[in-house]
Protein backbone atom coordinates (compact mmCIF):
# COMPACT_ATOMS: atom_id res chain seq x y z
CA UNK A 1 0.00 0.00 0.00
CA UNK A 2 3.04 2.61 0.37
CA UNK A 3 4.28 1.69 -2.40
CA UNK A 4 0.82 2.52 -4.34
CA UNK A 5 0.38 5.76 -2.09
CA UNK A 6 3.77 7.21 -3.02
CA UNK A 7 3.08 6.27 -6.73
CA UNK A 8 -0.06 7.98 -6.70
CA UNK A 9 1.88 11.21 -4.97
CA UNK A 10 4.06 11.29 -7.18
CA UNK A 11 1.89 10.93 -9.95
CA UNK A 12 -0.08 13.93 -8.74
CA UNK A 13 2.86 16.03 -8.74
CA UNK A 14 3.75 14.81 -12.23
CA UNK A 15 0.62 15.42 -13.66
CA UNK A 16 0.99 19.59 -12.93
CA UNK A 17 3.81 19.49 -15.35
CA UNK A 18 1.96 20.06 -19.12
CA UNK A 19 4.84 17.46 -20.25
CA UNK A 20 3.10 14.55 -18.75
CA UNK A 21 -0.71 14.86 -19.58
CA UNK A 22 -2.87 12.09 -20.70
CA UNK A 23 -0.65 10.86 -23.98
CA UNK A 24 1.51 14.16 -24.25
CA UNK A 25 4.87 12.24 -23.27
CA UNK A 26 6.51 11.66 -26.47
CA UNK A 27 7.52 8.41 -28.32
CA UNK A 28 11.05 7.73 -26.55
CA UNK A 29 13.56 9.16 -29.06
CA UNK A 30 17.06 9.32 -27.76
CA UNK A 31 18.12 11.55 -30.84
CA UNK A 32 15.30 13.77 -30.74
CA UNK A 33 15.91 14.17 -27.26
CA UNK A 34 19.06 15.06 -27.05
CA UNK A 35 18.23 17.57 -29.32
CA UNK A 36 16.30 19.99 -27.51
CA UNK A 37 13.57 17.57 -26.99
CA UNK A 38 11.93 17.78 -30.42
CA UNK A 39 8.72 16.60 -31.66
CA UNK A 40 10.33 13.02 -32.88
CA UNK A 41 7.46 13.07 -35.49
CA UNK A 42 9.81 15.65 -37.04
CA UNK A 43 13.17 15.57 -35.77
CA UNK A 44 15.80 13.61 -36.74
CA UNK A 45 16.02 10.31 -35.07
CA UNK A 46 14.51 6.97 -36.43
CA UNK A 47 10.66 7.46 -35.99
CA UNK A 48 10.68 11.11 -37.66
CA UNK A 49 8.35 11.22 -40.87
CA UNK A 50 11.50 12.59 -42.80
CA UNK A 51 13.83 10.41 -42.49
CA UNK A 52 17.06 8.52 -44.02
CA UNK A 53 16.51 6.47 -47.25
CA UNK A 54 16.21 2.55 -46.65
CA UNK A 55 15.11 0.35 -43.84
CA UNK A 56 15.12 0.94 -40.33
CA UNK A 57 13.61 -1.45 -37.05
CA UNK A 58 14.12 -1.14 -33.30
CA UNK A 59 13.14 0.25 -29.92
CA UNK A 60 13.19 2.31 -27.03
CA UNK A 61 13.31 2.80 -23.22
CA UNK A 62 12.56 5.87 -21.58
CA UNK A 63 12.93 6.01 -17.63
CA UNK A 64 10.87 9.77 -16.76
CA UNK A 65 13.06 11.34 -13.79
CA UNK A 66 14.64 8.23 -12.94
CA UNK A 67 11.59 6.51 -10.85
CA UNK A 68 11.30 2.76 -11.55
CA UNK A 69 7.65 3.15 -11.58
CA UNK A 70 7.19 5.31 -14.90
CA UNK A 71 8.47 3.01 -17.70
CA UNK A 72 7.83 4.21 -21.12
CA UNK A 73 8.76 1.36 -23.73
CA UNK A 74 8.43 1.92 -27.90
CA UNK A 75 9.19 -0.14 -31.13
CA UNK A 76 9.04 1.18 -34.61
CA UNK A 77 10.09 -0.17 -37.99
CA UNK A 78 10.35 2.48 -41.40
CA UNK A 79 10.71 1.88 -44.94
CA UNK A 80 11.93 4.74 -47.26
CA UNK A 81 12.06 4.34 -51.11
CA UNK A 82 13.25 7.54 -52.92
CA UNK A 83 10.00 6.84 -55.28
CA UNK A 84 7.46 5.43 -53.25
CA UNK A 85 8.18 7.60 -50.01
CA UNK A 86 8.13 6.68 -46.61
CA UNK A 87 6.49 3.91 -44.66
CA UNK A 88 6.83 4.09 -40.60
CA UNK A 89 4.63 1.96 -37.67
CA UNK A 90 5.32 2.85 -34.01
CA UNK A 91 4.27 1.46 -31.05
CA UNK A 92 4.40 3.47 -27.90
CA UNK A 93 3.53 2.37 -24.35
CA UNK A 94 3.71 4.65 -20.95
CA UNK A 95 2.40 3.07 -17.81
CA UNK A 96 2.40 3.80 -14.52
CA UNK A 97 2.45 1.07 -11.95
CA UNK A 98 -0.79 -0.01 -10.88
CA UNK A 99 -2.53 3.21 -11.91
CA UNK A 100 -2.95 3.36 -15.63
CA UNK A 101 -1.71 2.68 -19.27
CA UNK A 102 -1.35 4.37 -22.37
CA UNK A 103 -0.92 2.64 -25.47
CA UNK A 104 -0.31 4.79 -29.03
CA UNK A 105 0.00 3.21 -32.26
CA UNK A 106 0.71 5.11 -34.84
CA UNK A 107 1.14 4.63 -38.46
CA UNK A 108 2.69 7.51 -40.65
CA UNK A 109 3.69 8.25 -44.55
CA UNK A 110 5.04 11.45 -46.13
CA UNK A 111 6.57 11.65 -49.69
CA UNK A 112 8.55 13.99 -51.67
CA UNK A 113 5.79 16.13 -53.93
CA UNK A 114 8.57 18.52 -55.33
CA UNK A 115 11.98 18.30 -56.73
CA UNK A 116 14.66 20.47 -58.48
CA UNK A 117 18.15 21.78 -57.92
CA UNK A 118 17.74 23.78 -55.14
CA UNK A 119 14.58 22.92 -53.26
CA UNK A 120 12.34 20.03 -52.30
CA UNK A 121 8.67 19.76 -50.72
CA UNK A 122 7.36 17.08 -49.00
CA UNK A 123 4.25 16.04 -47.13
CA UNK A 124 2.99 13.68 -44.56
CA UNK A 125 0.02 11.54 -42.50
CA UNK A 126 0.04 10.11 -39.59
CA UNK A 127 -2.64 8.43 -38.18
CA UNK A 128 -3.17 7.37 -34.41
CA UNK A 129 -4.65 4.96 -32.46
CA UNK A 130 -4.81 5.67 -28.50
CA UNK A 131 -5.97 3.58 -25.78
CA UNK A 132 -6.07 4.50 -21.87
CA UNK A 133 -6.72 1.99 -19.62
CA UNK A 134 -7.03 2.00 -15.63
CA UNK A 135 -6.03 -0.18 -12.71
CA UNK A 136 -8.58 -0.57 -10.34
CA UNK A 137 -9.72 1.18 -7.13
CA UNK A 138 -8.71 0.84 -3.86
CA UNK A 139 -11.66 -1.36 -3.61
CA UNK A 140 -10.95 -3.15 -6.52
CA UNK A 141 -13.38 -1.74 -8.80
CA UNK A 142 -12.23 -1.34 -12.39
CA UNK A 143 -11.69 2.11 -13.33
CA UNK A 144 -12.30 1.74 -16.96
CA UNK A 145 -10.85 1.99 -20.40
CA UNK A 146 -10.91 4.58 -23.74
CA UNK A 147 -9.74 4.85 -27.66
CA UNK A 148 -9.56 7.70 -29.97
CA UNK A 149 -8.34 8.03 -33.08
CA UNK A 150 -6.34 11.32 -34.36
CA UNK A 151 -4.66 12.46 -37.16
CA UNK A 152 -1.69 14.19 -37.65
CA UNK A 153 -0.57 16.39 -41.14
CA UNK A 154 3.22 17.52 -41.60
CA UNK A 155 5.12 19.12 -44.31
CA UNK A 156 8.72 19.37 -44.71
CA UNK A 157 10.24 21.98 -47.04
CA UNK A 158 14.56 21.49 -48.37
CA UNK A 159 16.09 24.61 -49.58
CA UNK A 160 19.88 24.00 -50.72
CA UNK A 161 20.28 20.62 -49.32
CA UNK A 162 21.31 22.80 -45.73
CA UNK A 163 18.31 23.99 -44.28
CA UNK A 164 15.12 22.45 -43.73
CA UNK A 165 12.06 23.72 -42.46
CA UNK A 166 9.50 21.55 -40.77
CA UNK A 167 5.57 22.09 -39.59
CA UNK A 168 3.53 19.64 -37.66
CA UNK A 169 -0.02 20.21 -36.78
CA UNK A 170 -1.27 16.99 -34.20
CA UNK A 171 -4.79 16.18 -33.91
CA UNK A 172 -6.45 17.92 -36.46
CA UNK A 173 -10.30 15.88 -35.32
CA UNK A 174 -9.63 17.53 -32.21
CA UNK A 175 -10.32 13.88 -30.83
CA UNK A 176 -11.25 13.56 -26.95
CA UNK A 177 -11.94 11.01 -24.51
CA UNK A 178 -13.94 9.10 -22.21
CA UNK A 179 -17.74 8.62 -21.88
CA UNK A 180 -18.68 12.49 -21.59
CA UNK A 181 -15.38 13.16 -23.81
CA UNK A 182 -13.48 14.93 -21.07
CA UNK A 183 -10.26 13.54 -21.55
CA UNK A 184 -8.60 15.95 -24.23
CA UNK A 185 -6.00 14.25 -26.56
CA UNK A 186 -3.04 16.56 -27.31
CA UNK A 187 -3.52 19.35 -29.83
CA UNK A 188 -0.51 20.98 -31.08
CA UNK A 189 1.65 22.59 -33.91
CA UNK A 190 5.52 22.99 -33.79
CA UNK A 191 7.73 24.40 -36.57
CA UNK A 192 11.29 23.59 -36.56
CA UNK A 193 13.85 24.90 -38.43
CA UNK A 194 17.41 22.59 -39.59
CA UNK A 195 20.45 24.00 -40.63
CA UNK A 196 24.09 22.03 -41.37
CA UNK A 197 26.81 24.67 -41.17
CA UNK A 198 29.51 21.97 -41.80
CA UNK A 199 29.46 18.56 -42.82
CA UNK A 200 28.32 16.42 -40.12
CA UNK A 201 27.01 19.00 -38.21
CA UNK A 202 23.67 20.14 -37.47
CA UNK A 203 21.84 22.41 -35.69
CA UNK A 204 18.13 22.72 -35.07
CA UNK A 205 15.70 25.55 -33.63
CA UNK A 206 12.28 24.49 -32.74
CA UNK A 207 9.11 25.90 -31.13
CA UNK A 208 5.74 24.13 -30.22
CA UNK A 209 2.32 25.24 -29.21
CA UNK A 210 -0.06 22.44 -27.46
CA UNK A 211 -3.53 24.41 -27.11
CA UNK A 212 -4.41 25.56 -24.01
CA UNK A 213 -0.64 25.95 -22.67
CA UNK A 214 2.65 28.27 -23.11
CA UNK A 215 4.93 28.64 -26.33
CA UNK A 216 7.54 25.86 -26.09
CA UNK A 217 11.22 26.80 -27.28
CA UNK A 218 14.33 24.54 -27.48
CA UNK A 219 17.23 24.12 -29.55
CA UNK A 220 19.70 21.72 -30.29
CA UNK A 221 22.92 20.75 -31.97
CA UNK A 222 24.41 17.88 -33.25
CA UNK A 223 28.50 16.77 -33.93
CA UNK A 224 30.10 13.69 -35.53
CA UNK A 225 33.67 13.52 -35.49
CA UNK A 226 33.82 10.21 -36.73
CA UNK A 227 31.55 8.01 -38.91
CA UNK A 228 30.72 6.00 -35.89
CA UNK A 229 30.29 8.28 -32.96
CA UNK A 230 27.87 11.24 -32.99
CA UNK A 231 27.56 13.88 -29.82
CA UNK A 232 24.43 16.04 -29.30
CA UNK A 233 23.75 18.83 -26.83
CA UNK A 234 20.30 21.04 -26.23
CA UNK A 235 17.99 22.91 -24.29
CA UNK A 236 13.96 23.90 -24.14
CA UNK A 237 11.94 25.92 -21.88
CA UNK A 238 8.42 25.50 -20.25
CA UNK A 239 10.01 23.82 -17.72
CA UNK A 240 13.80 24.76 -18.29
CA UNK A 241 15.36 21.67 -19.22
CA UNK A 242 19.09 20.87 -20.73
CA UNK A 243 19.35 17.79 -23.19
CA UNK A 244 22.22 15.69 -24.26
CA UNK A 245 23.38 12.28 -25.64
CA UNK A 246 25.69 10.35 -27.38
CA UNK A 247 25.12 7.94 -30.79
CA UNK A 248 27.08 5.18 -31.95
CA UNK A 249 26.94 3.47 -35.17
CA UNK A 250 28.98 -0.30 -36.67
CA UNK A 251 27.58 -1.34 -39.88
CA UNK A 252 23.67 -1.51 -39.62
CA UNK A 253 23.29 -1.37 -35.71
CA UNK A 254 22.86 1.62 -33.88
CA UNK A 255 22.24 2.69 -30.58
CA UNK A 256 21.37 6.20 -29.23
CA UNK A 257 21.06 7.69 -25.86
CA UNK A 258 19.76 10.16 -24.17
CA UNK A 259 19.54 12.42 -20.69
CA UNK A 260 17.35 15.38 -20.24
CA UNK A 261 17.21 17.89 -16.71
CA UNK A 262 13.92 19.14 -14.65
CA UNK A 263 14.10 22.24 -12.75
CA UNK A 264 13.39 20.40 -9.73
CA UNK A 265 12.85 16.19 -10.66
CA UNK A 266 15.26 13.73 -11.73
CA UNK A 267 16.96 13.21 -14.85
CA UNK A 268 15.13 11.07 -17.42
CA UNK A 269 16.92 8.63 -19.30
CA UNK A 270 16.10 7.69 -22.93
CA UNK A 271 18.04 4.52 -24.44
CA UNK A 272 17.38 2.96 -28.11
CA UNK A 273 18.77 0.46 -30.55
CA UNK A 274 18.00 -0.65 -33.89
CA UNK A 275 19.13 -1.62 -37.25
CA UNK A 276 19.29 0.83 -40.30
CA UNK A 277 20.27 -0.22 -44.28
CA UNK A 278 20.96 2.43 -46.53
CA UNK A 279 19.45 2.17 -49.65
Amino acid sequence: MRIRTNSILLLSALLAVPALAVFDNPIPDAVSGAMGNITPTIGTGPTSLFGNPGISAGGAYRRSFNYADFDQMSAWAAYTDSKIGRACFTINSFSVTDLSTETKISLGYSRQLFSDIHTELGLGAVTNLHSLSYGKSVSGTELGSGMGVTLDLAAEAVIYNRTRVRVLAENLTATNMGVEGDIELPRAVTGAIFYSPYTATDMVFHIRREAGAEFTYGLGISASPHEIVVFRLGAATNPDRVTGGIGLRYKILRFDYAIKSHPVLPLSHTASLGVEIAR
